[in-house]
């Protein structure tokens, strides 16, 4: 008796374990254990080609949670799909870049939001520096952000710095400042910089 309910006891040990093991199973864990398993043959190539994958998972989250952070449509306003990619390190230093497209009539509206680029670094710099600035355009502070807006003749873009880790860009064309400027106003700015 005491015997049956032990090997009962074991089943529903093994069996619950490795119900909660499939409920949260991860492609980035599964492919890290992965890696390790390779490097632990001494098979280098593949560990290091599948940590690489790991982390190409990794910004592929990542790039989902910007995904959601771009803002919905003006009022008269439609969007198309969102999407985020990962740029390779050999184009542009790399990076993550979500973006979406918004239009009303013959106006377009393309949001952006930029990270993990090494360029970034360079760009916001520049937009740090007051004589660069002034010849970009027109300092705005947007939600407690600095931004720098160049608009004329009904097309422009406005580029705001996040926590100096996000460059958020927008670019207007056959639109006005003031629905330029709510856009800009419509990101959430905050989530954005809370971001890991």
């Amino acid at each position: 008796m005491v015997k049956n309910f032990f090997f009962a006891l074991l089943y529903v040990f093994l069996f619950s374990s490795s119900y909660l093991h499939a409920a949260t199973s991860d492609p980035v864990l599964e492919t890290i254990d992965k890696a390790i398993e390779e490097y632990r043959n001494n098979d280098f190539g593949n560990a290091a080609t599948s940590l690489d994958y790991a982390s190409q998972l990794i910004r592929q989250k990542k790039g989902e949670a910007l995904g959601k952070l771009l803002p919905p449509p003006l009022d008269g306003w439609q969007a198309e799909p969102g999407n985020s990619k990962v740029t390779a390190v050999s184009l542009f230093g790399g990076g993550l870049t979500a973006e979406r497209k918004y239009h009303k009539e013959k106006a377009t509206v393309d949001i952006a939001i930029v990270t993990d680029s090494p360029l970034l670094q360079s760009m916001i710099m520049m937009f740090s520096n007051p004589i660069f600035a002034a010849s970009a355009g027109q300092f705005e502070l947007i939600n407690g952000h600095k931004g720098i807006v160049n608009f004329k003749n009904n097309r422009g873009d406005i580029n705001i710095v996040v926590n100096n880790r996000f460059l958020v860009t927008l670019n207007g064309k056959n639109t006005s400042l003031d629905d330029l400027m709510n856009f800009a106003e419509s990101i959430d700015l905050k989530a954005i910089s809370n971001l890991p």
